[in-house]
This record gives C-alpha cells, sequence and structure tokens, in this order.
C-alpha cells in the first residue's frame, strides 16, 4: 500500500522546537488551558472577571478571553475545575479546547514585519476579532504581555504548516541554543 505520510516532514518536537532571527524568537506553547465559549460571553466574562481583547489587542495575566467571534470567546488558563464543560444557566457554553488549537509565541522587534508578512490587516485599526487569516490560515492572533510578543493559536493539524512557513520567511533564522526547528 502507498504511503502518503512520507511526502511530509514530521512534525517538530513542539516542547524544544524554536526559531530565531536576529529580531525574532518563535517557540510553542504548551499545556495552555483553552476553552470555547459561546452564547451571552457578556455573562461569562463577569462571572470570571475577564476582560476580552480582539485582534493584535494585548492580553496579560494567566487568565484573560480573546473574541473569535460575535458570539464566542477563547477564554485562556481557565481550568476545567473553575468552569465545567456544558451549558450553564448563564446562558453561555463552555467547550475544552485545548488539544485542538497549536499555541505559537513570536517574541521581539520583528514581531510588526511577521504580522505585516502573515496578514492582510491594518495593525493601526485591526478590529474586535482576533480570528484571522494568518500566512493562509485560520489563527487566533494577539499581542501578549507587552507588543513585542505575538501570540498565534492555529489548529493542531495546521501548526507543522505554519512552522514551516515561518521557517521559509527571509529573517535569517538560526537554531536557538543549539535546538533546530525539528
Amino acid at each position: 500500500m502507498l504511503d502518503h505520510s512520507c511526502k511530509w516532514r514530521p512534525e517538530p518536537d513542539w516542547a524544544n522546537a524554536r526559531l530565531a532571527a536576529p529580531s525574532l524568537h518563535v517557540s510553542a506553547i504548551i499545556g495552555l488551558p483553552q476553552r470555547l465559549v459561546s452564547g451571552d460571553i457578556g455573562r461569562f466574562l463577569v462571572r470570571h472577571e475577564l476582560a476580552e481583547v480582539g485582534a493584535l489587542g494585548l492580553a496579560s495575566g494567566e487568565r484573560y478571553a480573546v473574541r473569535v467571534a460575535r458570539d464566542r470567546l477563547l477564554a485562556v488558563g481557565i481550568p476545567a475545575s473553575a468552569c465545567a464543560d456544558g451549558w450553564h444557566d448563564d446562558g453561555y457554553g463552555v467547550t475544552t479546547f485545548g488539544s485542538a488549537f497549536r499555541v505559537l509565541q513570536a517574541r521581539g522587534e520583528g514581531v510588526p514585519d511577521l504580522v505585516a508578512r502573515a496578514t492582510t490587516i491594518d495593525p493601526n485599526n485591526p478590529g474586535p476579532c482576533a480570528a484571522m487569516l494568518f500566512c493562509g490560515v485560520m489563527a487566533t492572533v494577539y499581542r501578549y504581555n507587552d507588543i513585542e510578543t505575538l501570540r498565534i493559536h492555529v489548529d493542531r493539524g495546521l501548526g507543522a504548516y505554519l512552522w514551516e512557513w515561518l521557517e521559509a520567511q527571509p529573517l535569517s533564522w538560526r537554531a536557538a541554543a543549539g535546538v533546530a526547528g525539528r
């Protein structure tokens, strides 16, 4: 039987995958709790004392919410013990989503150049929704803790594609601390 899997490169070892350029460093974030919230997101935000961010918005802290659609949020850092999956009487539903998204973090003064290469949005007026085309695939993109750190949540199956896209950019990548991208 023909083995089509040998056409593609294996996924990176996400725990050790690093890309480094003079102005940008990229790595994967492992084990970040992610929950998809649908419905009355206003009540969810109040109940869990969260502020929401949109496209290229600045999230901070261990718990925050990112707008991904009109009535949908990606709640980050909220464990299942703090909010059960399922429908809640306050009018919203919660689904654990942690293993559905691969999360990459890009850090450095080259973040604006990366955004310019990967998106068509105006960084001065990005919009309320953080879900956008990034490198040709849907991703949730926002800044984290400072303006030089970008977090990108992409469907798990597209993580390797995004990594290869990043490797192919003319940013003079080199292996960081002896760790190759694969």
